[in-house]
């Protein structure tokens, strides 16, 4: 049976979970909030599948990455909806026009975040834009293994670690599966997220959240929960400290820049796999496809629009991975560039990040004190809230955020 005795080699994929022929491993939470195997013993036969399956233990087959484009979805929308340049949609479409099924990330009714299907178009826009938080597998390998059986095209997105476990879990290549994974900075806890929500909103309050808020700009990172109409900056909430006040007229934007990214992005919060993540480098890709931010300095490619919408990275890493994206050039702009250049503004492609000297400290005193108060005390940062109307200017949002970048 799998025991997990160091935290640094358990990704939290589920893989295990999902192929135990006896259910008897199921995924539960530690005292960080991370996921991590529990097996009961009187139920294990000792069958090993759970290490067999396991991609720390068991890599599956890796890829060098074969091509590399600068690229963009042709609808504004589409790019309005998507963290990047659309290449999730991109390749979703193709798929869904195929009568396949899409899996990626999306968010609960109290806002965790799991992963799920689309069926149909109306259902992607829940696995649009990214969400800084480890997504609970749950049972979406088994999903996906039914589709493919049915003879169904299946698009599986996820983290690096996340397609490794699918693919170990489905044992065997299949022509109608096609996979594309994330550049992957790190995971944040999920307990660390509800705590979060719970202290600053009224849960049932939240109307839809943002990880990247474009109206703000594409390079910008800032966090914006959608309230309902006539809400002020106090509106309907618990502690949201150092507000700017004044009433909203349309419907509102929280927009949060410095407590939960900063944690995120200055490694507090995040999973200790991820510290000594074994899914990195050009010429070690596990998916068709490797999707990210287009970051750096690229004459002659980004436009003036792109700085607002922005543009993707998008690799392709195999043979399959080529022919499909041969499909996409019908909804895609793009342009080759050079991997190599790619990684070095994205250094999660090749690089682990290294977690924060008071990781510990966090962990010990988050369940007890004030997530915000806590998390500006081990990061000295500056107020974390402001409120803007939807309907005012993009010069005037500017400046208002001046007040605490």
């Amino acid at each position: 049976m799998i025991a997990i005795t160091d935290k640094t080699n358990c990704c939290g994929c589920s893989a295990c979970a999902n192929i135990c022929p006896k259910q008897c491993i199921s995924m539960q939470t530690d005292a960080e909030g991370f996921l991590y195997p529990h097996v009961d013993k009187a139920k294990c036969v000792d069958c090993g599948l759970c290490k067999k399956v396991c991609p720390i233990l068991h890599k599956p087959q890796i890829f060098p990455v074969r091509a590399a484009y600068a690229a963009k979805h042709i609808s504004r929308e589409i790019k309005l909806k998507s963290s990047s340049g659309g290449m999730f949609s991109a390749l979703a479409e193709v798929v869904l026009k195929e009568g396949g099924v899409v899996f990626g990330a999306a968010f609960d009714k109290e806002w965790n975040v799991v992963h799920a299907c689309a069926e149909n178009p109306e259902d992607l826009d829940k696995l649009r834009r990214s969400k800084y938080v480890q997504s609970n597998i749950g049972k979406t390998y088994q999903q996906a293994k039914q589709f493919l059986e049915q003879g169904r095209q299946v698009l599986f997105t996820g983290t690096p670690c996340q397609i490794a476990g699918l693919r170990n879990y489905l044992g065997k290549e299949y022509e109608n599966l096609v996979t594309a994974d994330i550049i992957c900075h790190a995971v944040p806890s999920p307990a660390v997220w509800q705590k979060f929500l719970h202290e600053n909103l009224d849960i049932p309050q939240i109307k839809s959240i943002n990880f990247r808020e474009k109206r703000i700009g594409w390079s910008n990172f800032y966090l914006s929960f959608l309230l309902p109409h006539g809400l002020n900056a106090h509106g309907n909430t618990k502690t949201l400290l150092e507000r700017v006040h004044f009433k909203l007229r349309a419907a509102a934007a929280v927009v949060y820049r410095n407590t939960f990214l900063n944690a995120f992005l200055k490694e507090l919060i995040n999973r200790p796999a991820c510290h000594t993540c074994h899914f990195k480098g050009l010429n070690e890709r596990l998916s068709d496809f490797t999707l990210g931010d287009l970051w750096g300095q690229w004459p002659g490619i980004i436009a003036t629009e792109d700085k607002k919408y922005g543009i993707s990275a998008l690799l392709v890493n195999t043979p399959k991975g080529k022919t499909y994206f041969e499909k996409l050039q019908s909804v895609l702009i793009c342009q080759p560039v050079e991997a190599e250049r790619v990684a070095k503004f994205n250094s999660a492609l090749n690089k682990s990040t290294v977690a924060h000297p008071k990781r510990a400290d966090f962990f010990r005193r988050y369940q007890s004190e004030n997530f915000n108060k806590l998390v500006r005390e081990l990061l000295d940062l500056k107020p974390a809230w402001i409120a803007i109307p939807l309907s005012v200017s993009k010069k005037i949002i500017r400046k208002c955020l001046n007040c605490f970048k």
